[in-house]
């Protein structure tokens, strides 16, 4: 048998202590990922389904410099537009579930899953919801100097011309599209969509007069408070505190209330500590002044809940309108 001396056994020693820290290692930043004890160590990317410039774009930048401040890291956002901003949560759903990579959630990414087939996602089982931080609040526009005055004026053009009134809005399968596309099956009217990527697409369009009409969230607020654009009514419950003199649809005879969500959420199985430490970091973002003023400016109405009450709003979302989007799911 071959002896081992004393030399052999501290030549031994560094190499076996190298391994044991490297199996130490290996089972504490499974520990450490799930407690979230050192999230984040690196900056957080915030993807954001619509263009640069909107109220959603404007207003999770505000937000992204106050999360990251709150957690000591960069929150980065990106812009990845399309398809009333599915393409965003088809994208962010494929992600890894470390926190990392969050994403906003809106309303239209929510209703276009039972548009269209190939969204490729469910918003009830594919991700995990962090926070609801506001409500679009969106209306039916027209230049200043249109002839309509109101939406029932708007409605009868629609119902009277072969070609039917042409509309903007930031996508397919967003609230404001299928808000119009169920007025124009309740007065068996005629309506055009014209789709853009971002609000701020849709209202440039109906100013230069490509569109006859704007059926947005309130990207317009700014130019209803500069005498260019002319607002007929709200999708809302009721009227908006700045722009009382318009009333909301029911209020013109039309039952239509819009649903409406921004949130945040991250891919499926975040750890639950990690989720913490984000909603945390959203509900202190979302009571700032930086972020209250960028609402206030886009007409977005200010409206915190936590991850659970998050998730319960998605679900009530999905159960009041997947049947009715179901009906339209023609584009």
């Amino acid at each position: 048998m071959k002896h081992i001396t004393g030399r052999s056994i501290r030549r031994f020693r560094p190499a076996a202590a190298l391994a044991g820290l490297v199996s130490l290692v290996a089972l504490a930043s499974p520990a450490a990922a799930q407690s979230g004890a050192n999230f984040p160590e690196r900056p957080i990317q915030l993807v954001v389904g619509y263009g640069a410039g909107g109220s959603t774009d404007v207003c999770f930048r505000a937000l992204a410099m106050q999360v990251g401040n709150k957690l000591g890291q960069q929150v980065v956002v990106a812009n990845r537009p399309g398809a009333g901003s599915s393409l965003s949560i088809q994208w962010l759903k494929a992600q890894p579930a470390d926190g990392y990579t969050i994403g906003a959630l809106a309303t239209g990414a929510v209703l276009n899953q039972f548009l269209n087939s190939k969204t490729g996602y469910d918003v009830t089982t594919d991700l995990t919801p962090v926070s609801l931080v506001a409500l679009y609040q969106a209306g039916l526009l027209v230049r200043a100097d249109s002839p309509w005055k109101t939406v029932q004026d708007v409605v009868a053009a629609a119902q009277s011309k072969a070609d039917g009134v042409s509309y903007a809005t930031a996508g397919a399968g967003t609230p404001q599209h299928l808000t119009i596309t169920r007025l124009g099956q309740l007065t068996k009217s005629n309506w055009v969509h014209v789709p853009h990527k971002s609000g701020v697409e849709a209202t440039t369009a109906v100013m230069r007069g490509d569109v006859d009409v704007l059926s947005q969230t309130a990207e317009w607020a700014p130019f209803v408070r500069d005498g260019r654009l002319r607002l007929l009514a709200v999708y809302t419950p009721e009227r908006m505190n700045e722009f009382d003199q318009a009333p909301t649809l029911r209020e013109a005879g039309f039952d239509l209330i819009a649903p409406s969500m921004l949130g945040v959420v991250a891919p499926k199985g975040v750890p639950p500590a990690i989720v913490a430490k984000l909603e945390t970091a959203f509900r202190d973002a979302a009571a700032s002044s930086e972020f209250r003023n960028c609402a206030e400016k886009f007409a977005l109405k200010t409206d915190y809940r936590n991850a659970a009450d998050f998730s319960r709003y998605i679900g009530e979302t999905v159960t009041n309108w997947a049947s009715v989007a179901r009906a339209f799911a023609t584009e």
